[in-house]
């Protein structure tokens, strides 16, 4: 075999396999639940993806159909207008045959809702006319009742009222009105009223200097008027009051509970050039809280002229007051807390001796 007769036998091949099939059929058959052939309608050929209708054919008389031309793909083969029987197909490099489709009994379902439609229909129609239709009796002497046949009884509506109720709205409305009369009334008695702040600044709550204590376990409050060897004479809440020494088991002076802070021991002096550096503790020895506790120290010279001064505030417990105000300079009873901070000298006068203070508030 010569060169020109191989060229040609490759050729060959090469245009073969170009022209290869690549578009095949798609056929098959549809039945009912029962085996039979359906003859009628069409099938219709949807792209699976998308679900664009591809092709559409009809059924023959042997229930037979047919897609030609049909490209590699997944598709889904139904009965035309129906979602019934849908059936999925797979066309991969090969033609597919004797495909069988199952239908429900469509026409039969159809026929057989339009029997009941029309036989309800038919019913409803018999039974308006009885209802339009007067009574009558196959016998004029028979004066027996008849029922009429049918099954709901007429209810009452809302607006055919079979009373008067008018009149009765209207007593019922005289009677609320006269009820919240009453009750308006009757809150504005229980109101308390409104008394300003300068009037209760006037009511002046009477403030005794002694408390004294009786053997009988009664303890009175009260002023000292006059006192003889025998008995006391007390000016108290509820008026003057005689009470016999010998019951008296002690009187002290009343003293309302208050804060106190004190120095425990003497500071401690850094002295330098420019300044002294005070350091030590504080106690709170009363029986309420003292608030911004400050320890203040002046300088003097020996002319008893100020050489400087300066203060700080305790690191105490933290409080939130009613103002809105956050500090941590609180000493609550028996609480003790440290100082330590530094005086500078004023220009470059000789400090002789210092003082030593200390200033708190007291809140409610």
């Amino acid at each position: 075999m010569n060169k020109k007769h191989i060229t040609t036998l490759l050729l060959v091949i090469i245009l073969g396999f170009s022209y290869a099939k690549d578009k095949y059929t798609v056929s098959g058959i549809i039945q009912n639940e029962k085996g039979e052939t359906i003859k009628k309608g069409s099938v219709v050929l949807i792209n699976k993806k998308d679900g664009t209708e591809i092709k559409k054919s009809k059924v023959n008389r042997k229930g037979a159909f047919k897609f030609k031309k049909i490209a590699n793909g997944k598709y889904q083969v139904k009965l035309d207008e129906s979602d019934k029987g849908m059936l999925s197909v797979d066309v991969m490099d090969d033609d597919v045959k004797d495909l069988v489709i199952i239908i429900n009994n469509l026409m039969e379902n159809k026929n057989e809702e339009q029997v009941n439609t029309e036989a309800t229909s038919s019913d409803k129609q018999k039974e308006i006319e009885n209802l339009n239709t007067p009574l009558k009796t196959e016998n004029e002497e028979d004066l027996l009742p008849q029922l009429r046949p049918f099954e709901q009884v007429d209810k009452l509506q809302f607006e055919d009222q079979f009373f008067e109720y008018e009149s009765n709205l209207r007593v019922l409305k005289n009677q609320i009105d006269s009820l919240k009369s009453i009750v308006t009334a009757f809150e504005k008695k229980q109101t308390m009223p409104n008394v300003s702040r300068e009037i209760l600044d006037l009511i002046k709550v009477p403030e005794f200097q002694y408390r004294i204590e009786l053997k009988n376990g009664t303890v009175v409050m009260g002023d000292i008027l006059s006192e003889t060897d025998s008995s006391l004479v007390l000016k108290t809440q509820i008026g003057q009051l005689v009470l016999k020494k010998e019951m008296v088991i002690r009187r002290n002076k009343h003293e309302e509970p208050e804060p106190k802070v004190i120095f425990l021991g003497d500071p401690f002096v850094n002295i330098y050039p420019d300044r002294h550096e005070f350091s030590g503790r504080v106690k709170n020895v009363g029986e309420k809280r003292a608030d911004f506790v400050r320890v203040v120290t002046n300088l003097f010279t020996q002319t008893t002229k100020a050489a400087g001064q300066d203060s700080v505030f305790v690191k105490g417990t933290r409080i939130i007051y009613d103002s809105g105000v956050i500090a941590d300079t609180a000493l609550e009873p028996g609480q003790t807390a440290t100082y330590s901070f530094p005086v500078k000298i004023k220009g470059r006068r000789k400090v002789q001796y210092h003082t030593m203070d200390i200033h708190w508030n007291t809140t409610d």
